[in-house]
């Protein structure tokens, strides 16, 4: 099985070399799904999911010597993102030497990612292709959670409140539910932004989003079902014909029903039992809620209130716990002045967004709310190319002048 990653390796390097920075972006977007199947096989202290956060910067540090030619606010933002995340790193080195420096990797790579995808993608036609090679990026994990579905075989044993969640080859169910999201997400752009006129693309562009669709359905993540109802918001939000939208959003649910029947509304039902039964006080305590998170703040809140010492709380520690919060993360690593300049580069992010034609402007906001449901109950921080793809596309959108559909 170590054959297959170190193949992958081997083929983004030649592809820098040969063809150049944009198409070995490509190669990389079309396979790091693949790729993160692997995390369990490791080089030395790196997996080899994480062996791709070390190669990202090495093949495309010469994006940075361009990095003058963007605006002040990306350039800025860049770097107060950067701070907010690595203030009290130093302070953990001497104690976790490998952890940290492995997370200086993962911030320079959030760093990277605002100049990265807009760097490279210059063009019309590069846009499709990279949209393009978003989609091909989701097909593994949707062809998985499909093979799981057909033929009960489980290849990690995951669940929730008594649901099994298909997983595939991913640790958890964050990775499958990341990429269906980033599958559903270039459909849309790419049916947005580009008039089709071969119709088969249009239907395979159609099945895809159904097929992520389902793949995020079997995770069953409430983040999940919180970031359908976003997005179908600010789709109907900032759609010129609502109506259509509307119609659309009612096939879709439409074929649901008829594909599952009662089974999803009984699998939704019982995803949220906790909270329901804490709203209808069969449940009392709320610490059970949002999977027993709950618990787990509390233990990381009670740590850093009562037995960090006040030097630390300013400043942070360095060191990244399982908060399954990003904000009582970064407080744990950069204290509190690393939480604050955090909140200062949220506020800049949406001023960001608003500067974005009103064409684009709905999937920067996509993007944004997905960040700010994942700051809630993950630590979105610490995933390098969720961030790259992230604040990549929307500084993406800030430079791109499409207001109305392309012909291909």
């Amino acid at each position: 099985m170590i054959f297959i990653p170190i193949v992958i390796i081997i083929l983004i390097l030649f592809f820098r070399i040969q063809k150049g920075m944009f198409a070995a972006l490509l190669i990389l977007v079309g396979v790091k799904s693949l790729l993160d199947a692997f995390w369990n096989i490791r080089i030395g202290p790196l997996s080899f999911a994480s062996f791709g956060g070390v190669l990202i910067p090495v093949i495309f540090f010469p994006v940075l010597k361009h990095r003058k030619k963007f605006p002040k606010l990306v350039r800025d933002n860049a770097k107060i993102l950067l701070i907010a995340m690595s203030l009290g790193l130093l302070f953990a080195l001497p104690l976790e030497p490998i952890r940290t420096l492995e997370l200086f990797v993962i911030n320079f790579n959030i760093y990277l990612s605002f100049f990265l995808i807009p760097a490279l993608v210059d063009s019309h036609k590069k846009l499709k292709l990279f949209l393009t090679a978003l989609m091909i990026g989701g097909v593994f994990p949707i062809l998985v959670s499909l093979f799981q579905f057909r033929t009960g075989i489980i290849f990690y044993e995951r669940e929730t409140v008594g649901i099994t969640r298909y997983v595939g080859f991913y640790h958890d169910a964050f990775t499958v539910r990341f990429y269906g999201f980033m599958t559903l997400f270039s459909c849309l752009l790419y049916l947005s932004i580009f008039k089709v006129r071969k119709k088969m693309i249009t239907v395979l562009v159609y099945t895809l989003m159904l097929g992520a669709f389902f793949s995020i359905y079997l995770v069953f993540s409430k983040a999940a079902v919180g970031l359908i109802g976003l997005w179908s918001v600010l789709l109907l939000l900032f759609s010129k014909s609502r109506v259509k939208q509307l119609f659309a959003m009612a096939i879709g649910i439409s074929i649901v029903f008829v594909v599952f029947g009662d089974v999803f509304f009984d699998n939704i039902e019982q995803m949220f039992s906790k909270e329901i039964g804490y709203q209808e006080g069969k449940v009392t305590d709320s610490r059970y809620t949002l999977a027993g998170r709950g618990y787990v703040w509390e233990d990381h809140w009670n740590f850093w209130a009562n037995e960090q010492p006040l030097f630390f709380q300013w400043f942070g520690d360095g060191i990244s716990r399982p908060t399954h919060n990003e904000f009582l993360r970064v407080v744990m690593v950069s204290g509190i002045i690393g939480l604050l300049v955090l909140i200062v580069y949220i506020f800049r992010s949406v001023r960001m967004v608003f500067k974005i034609n009103k064409f684009l402007r709905v999937y920067a906001f996509m993007l944004l709310g997905m960040y700010f449901v994942d700051c809630l109950g993950l630590v979105p921080g610490v995933y390098y190319y969720y961030n790259i793809l992230l604040w990549g596309m929307i500084v993406l959108f800030l430079f791109t002048d499409i207001k109305q559909k392309i012909t291909v």
